[in-house]
């Protein structure tokens, strides 16, 4: 029974009917709830603090480090192959470290070269001097030095084809000597180049398609010369 004008057990105490407004269950704070109920001897009330926590507490933003990320390491992985050089697409300008010194009676002059790739000798090309027609043009051996001017196809892919039917402009001159090749039983001219001018692919010219003919195989083991046409004479060199 509840006394006219006294406390009723859902209403606060008369003590705390002005006190601060209920914290609502959504804050984001903590809050108390207090309840009342009447004690066993009449008027006397007893009150129990219960502590409440936020039913909607937010989580604290993740920290975010002021210190940079590590720098990514340079090396390559174990997996990774190394890395290859990669190789020119065409031939190259080369020029010797001196000046050539000729022998006497011989000097350096202009001539445009033409490689033709011999599969069966070890010519290089056919070169003529820059005024002269195609039909002056002798086959030649390329003679290279170590560490100064090599062969064109050397600084390409190492194939003796890659740079075939290609023309080049050259500087040097024609040794007053030949040397012998022993794949096609010939004595074969020979240009040393003091400098290489790479001018482009061109068609072979009219008058040499390709390699010359050649006259004999390579000799056989057991003569200097192998000849199976009686027609034909090893050089004197070798009789």
């Amino acid at each position: 029974m509840i006394p006219a004008g006294g406390a009723s057990e859902l209403s606060p105490p008369a003590g705390l009917a002005n006190g601060p407004a209920p914290v609502p269950l959504g804050s984001r704070f903590s809050g108390f709830l207090f309840l009342w109920r009447r004690s066993l001897p009449l008027g006397t009330l007893s009150f129990c603090l219960v502590s409440l926590l936020p039913l909607h507490a937010e989580e604290p933003p993740p920290q975010v480090s002021s210190q940079p990320p590590p720098p990514l390491s340079a090396s390559p992985s174990p997996n990774e192959a190394p890395a290859v050089p990669a190789q020119p697409v065409r031939p190259v300008s080369q020029q010797a470290p001196e000046p050539l010194n000729p022998p006497p009676g011989v000097r350096i002059e202009e001539f445009i070269g033409h490689r033709s790739y011999d599969k069966d000798g070890s010519g290089w090309g056919w070169v003529k001097r820059v005024n002269e027609p195609w039909s002056a043009a002798r086959w030649v051996v390329f003679e290279e030095t170590p560490g100064g001017v090599v062969a064109p196809w050397r600084l390409l892919n190492k194939k003796r084809t890659a740079d075939n039917d290609f023309e080049y402009r050259l500087r040097g001159y024609l040794a007053p000597f030949s040397v012998y090749d022993p794949h096609t039983d010939e004595f074969l001219a020979v240009f040393v180049p003091e400098s290489v001018e790479p001018m482009g692919p061109a068609a072979p010219p009219p008058e040499h398609p390709g390699p010359p003919p050649h006259r004999v195989r390579l000799p056989d083991s057991s003569s200097p010369v192998s000849v199976s046409d009686p027609n034909i004479q090893p050089p004197d060199a070798l009789r």
